[in-house]
């Protein structure tokens, strides 16, 4: 056999497997029988046919009067309550003076002693025995009023 017609068989047998895979539909066959052994091209393919457009994309929604590029306003900031002022500390309390007993009792004690006395009906005086101007006198350190 000549390559050409070697040629055309080959492509006459694979020509319909590659038109099957391609579509199913199409079954394409040539017969060629030319004492000269050129045969005529084979004919062009269709054209496939073109696909349908794909639908639009939906429209986005309007957007509200409020909005239009603009953010919304905030709400006013409240107002901040008042402080009310603070009141004024009450005047301290009026301590009574130490008796001349309690000074008298730590005449006899060294400097830095305690010493704790009851004036009675719920008064009790608490403090230190220290020299103040060459005397033992009784320092008051705390007074408590149970009444």
């Amino acid at each position: 056999m000549k390559p050409t017609i070697l040629g055309i068989l080959l492509g006459a047998v694979m020509l319909p497997a590659l038109a099957q895979t391609t579509d199913e539909h199409v079954h394409v066959s040539i017969h060629c029988k030319t004492a000269t052994g050129k045969c005529k091209a084979p004919p062009v393919p269709p054209v496939p046919p073109t696909p349908p457009a794909p639908p639009a994309p939906p429209a986005p929604p309007v957007p509200d009067v409020g909005e239009a590029g603009v953010p919304p306003a905030l709400p006013p900031i409240p107002a901040v309550p008042g402080v009310p002022a603070v009141p004024a500390p009450p005047p301290p309390p009026k301590l009574p003076q130490v008796p001349a007993e309690a000074h008298a009792a730590c005449a006899g004690k060294p400097a830095g002693s305690a010493l704790t006395w009851d004036l009675g009906g719920g008064e009790v005086m608490k403090g230190v025995c220290a020299q103040r101007n060459g005397k033992t006198v009784f320092v008051l350190r705390s007074y408590e009023l149970n009444g």
